[in-house]
């Protein structure tokens, strides 16, 4: 028995392969790795931030973990109105219920071994010894450093004296590491019902924030079937809305149903790019929480409707000369994927959404929280419109990709918006046996994007090895074309695993990253099951 995992954090691949040497298995690893990205990388991730996943727990069937959480039961797009013209992106009023530890809970009774409080001792020790600073937290820092310099709690730690922490510097978090000792040895809905939980509104409150404890201990994971597509043999599973991850399916469809090759680097690029673009386009007309607005899946995704708009944006597009500029790079999500040889994997990714989320730190538990009511609009009638104990448009695609009923590979990447392109320029790479999974997270890539990307207008960024031709075939109607540095981080950190055409796990991490990959033997410690297994998060 073999194990994969990959993450964008060298301690977090760590702490997921010392799962495996204990006798985990890939639900573990995962786990085992996400918790300590909370610790080690607070810039992307948190315990106060979202959680989506795609798990297959060695039968084949793939379940769809959505970690999202809603905004609070008085909080209303017209009182909003009075203060905001669009949704903030930082304070109080960004902060929806963090998703990530009840995700947590439901990932681990869909088949963990390990008790969760063994899976959480990793990111218990990094917080109470502390980490080096790593080069993409220390960019974070400098990136947002006027917004955090609006809360006292996560400025102390990020910004002691008013200067950034940087690359090296030691990061300890007594407070946090307390938090996750306790959630270790009372269960995880000690986060949403229990004194922490308490402590979170509180701190909250302080800042006239209008999340309650009846917000938090509403929360519930939805597990759910995800979105399927046949592409060329396999099967590529994505999650469902809230979820952005319709738009790979539908980009990938619309290429399929005109016989065009996805060929992120080539000819048919400016193919690649208008498919996107389209799906973009439904994203933004269709997405919002699925329990208030229906999205027209079906349509969307059927070919004959791929294949006629495809070609008619083809026919219409006009070429443009473009510009250049040099804009700096942030983060905001982390992607975790594990495999084993037992046919368990999860692709899982956990984010604050924007660079430190909201910015602000509940100071007595340690605890970031994201900014994901970003995703709500104010917009009267929009899909996504900020609606009570609702859930935000979601950016979160977490990928599997299936053939005969066993999955084959796991993806998923940091990117925000630009997830879908992202896993789609790496799709063809990791779907060939004969390339090199390094030398696919490796290759070049293009995002497009606006003020996502930290652009003026919708620009098309290339990385500066890219080959040179792109910027012709990529040069389209009111796009701009830029240059940005090679290896930046806006075109994503990605992660992959997938089973080799021997029978063997491997495993690639983003040379954009902090990350590693790791492919190891697993103990056989079978007897020794998580206690807990197969119970409610309240059992935990």
């Amino acid at each position: 028995m073999e194990g994969a995992i990959t993450t964008p954090h060298v301690l977090a691949t760590q702490a997921g392969a010392q799962a495996y040497a204990d006798g985990g298995n890939a639900i573990d690893a995962a786990l085992a790795a996400a918790a300590t990205l909370t610790v080690v990388y607070p810039h992307q991730c948190s315990i106060g931030s979202d959680l989506f996943a795609l798990v297959d727990h060695g039968t084949g069937q793939v379940w769809s973990v959505n970690g999202s959480g809603a905004a609070a039961a008085h909080m209303t797009a017209s009182a909003l109105r009075t203060r905001y013209r669009e949704m903030p992106d930082s304070g109080p009023d960004s902060i929806t219920v963090p998703g990530v530890i009840a995700g947590w809970g439901t990932l681990h009774n869909l088949g963990a071994r390990l008790p969760l409080a063994r899976l959480l001792k990793p990111a218990i020790r990094a917080a109470a010894e502390g980490v080096p600073v790593s080069g993409s937290l220390a960019n974070g820092i400098r990136f947002r450093r006027s917004t955090l310099l609006r809360n006292a709690g996560i400025s102390a730690l990020f910004l002691p004296g008013g200067e950034p922490l940087s690359a090296g510097a030691a990061l300890r978090q007594p407070q946090l590491a307390s938090t996750l000792e306790q959630l270790a040895r009372e269960g995880l809905a000690d986060f949403y019902s229990g004194s922490i939980g308490r402590q979170l509104v509180s701190g909250l409150g302080r800042l006239d924030s209008v999340l309650s404890l009846a917000d938090f201990a509403a929360h519930q994971t939805e597990l759910a079937t995800p979105l399927k597509l046949d592409h060329r043999g396999v099967q590529i599973y994505a999650s469902p809305p809230n979820s952005q991850g319709f738009m790979l399916l539908e980009t990938i469809t619309a290429l399929d149903a005109l016989g065009i090759d996805i060929d992120p680097l080539g000819g048919n690029a400016r193919h690649l790019l208008l498919a996107l673009l389209l799906s973009a386009e439904d994203r933004d007309r269709y997405l919002g929480d699925p329990r208030r607005v229906a999205m027209p899946l079906n349509d969307l995704l059927a070919p004959a409707n791929r294949r006629q708009r495809l070609s008619e944006k083809v026919e219409g597009l006009r070429t443009r000369a473009g510009t250049t500029g040099s804009i700096p790079a942030h983060g905001d999500t982390v992607a975790v994927c594990a495999m084993d040889s037992s046919g368990i994997a999860v692709s899982l990714i956990q984010s604050l959404y924007q660079t430190f989320g909201s910015g602000v730190l509940e100071s007595e538990t340690g605890v970031i929280f994201h900014n994901r009511a970003r995703g709500f609009s104010l917009t009267p009638g929009a899909p996504n419109e900020l609606v009570p104990r609702t859930r935000p448009a979601h950016t979160l695609s977490p990928v599997l990709i299936g053939r005969d009923a066993h999955t084959v590979a796991a993806l998923g990447t940091m990117g925000g918006r630009a997830q879908p392109q992202i896993l789609a320029q790496i799709l063809s790479g990791t779907l060939d046996p004969k390339t090199v999974l390094s030398d696919v997270l490796a290759a070049p890539r293009w995002v497009v994007g606006a003020r996502d990307l930290d652009f003026a207008r919708q620009t098309v960024a290339i990385e500066l090895d890219a080959p040179s031709h792109l910027d012709s075939i990529l040069r389209i109607d009111e796009l701009d074309v830029v240059r940005i540095a090679a290896r930046d981080e806006r075109v994503g950190h990605a992660q992959v695993v997938r089973l080799g055409a021997d029978g063997r796990l491997q495993a690639a991490s983003d040379p954009r990253s902090d990350g590693t990959a790791h492919v190891c033997a697993i103990a056989d410690k079978r007897n020794e099951t998580a206690k807990g297994c197969g119970r409610g998060l309240d059992a935990l």
